[in-house]
């Protein structure tokens, strides 16, 4: 369960993305990029991710929550928010329409502290580790759909 300072900050933490504004070499270190390839249509592929996302619910034993934020049929468009255990906010982006998979953490204190949203932002240039997190949770989203989605690592922008 997640509580009610992380569930009111994560919308703009996420808008804002405090931890990505300094892209190179921080940023490699808590975010994760991949292009998705599969065989479906864009739109079954959306439909099967909502549906695994529904599976991860249940089947993770690791304190995660994940909460689908926004869902964008006309684009073929997915936003999860991914909170660890201490409630630290990751974002998962996927947009079956170009297959390009996206997941990076957003600041570096958890969300649970007050204004913490704030603090995320005056302490941007801090460098944090993910530990490869944002990795395995593309591989893991990946691994519970139906549809076959295999990776290009050799044509991510």
């Amino acid at each position: 369960m997640v509580c009610i300072f992380s569930l009111f900050q994560a919308p703009v933490q996420a808008i804002l993305r405090p931890a990505m504004w300094i892209p190179f070499p921080c940023g490699k270190l808590h975010s994760y990029k991949e292009r998705w390839e599969f065989d479906a249509t864009p739109a079954e592929c959306l439909n099967d991710l909502i549906a695994a996302v529904e599976k991860l619910k249940e089947e993770d034993a690791t304190g995660t929550t994940y909460d689908i934020h926004k869902i964008d049929r006309c684009r073929n468009f997915i936003r999860i928010f991914v909170f660890t255990w201490a409630e630290w906010l990751d974002v998962v982006e996927i947009d079956f329409s170009t297959g390009k998979a996206y997941s990076f953490s957003s600041g570096f204190l958890p969300l649970w502290l007050p204004f913490a949203v704030i603090l995320n932002c005056v302490l941007f240039w801090i460098p944090f580790y993910d530990n490869k997190l944002n990795q395995q949770r593309l591989e893991k989203l990946r691994n519970v759909m139906t549809k076959h989605v295999t990776t290009d690592l050799g044509t991510i922008n």
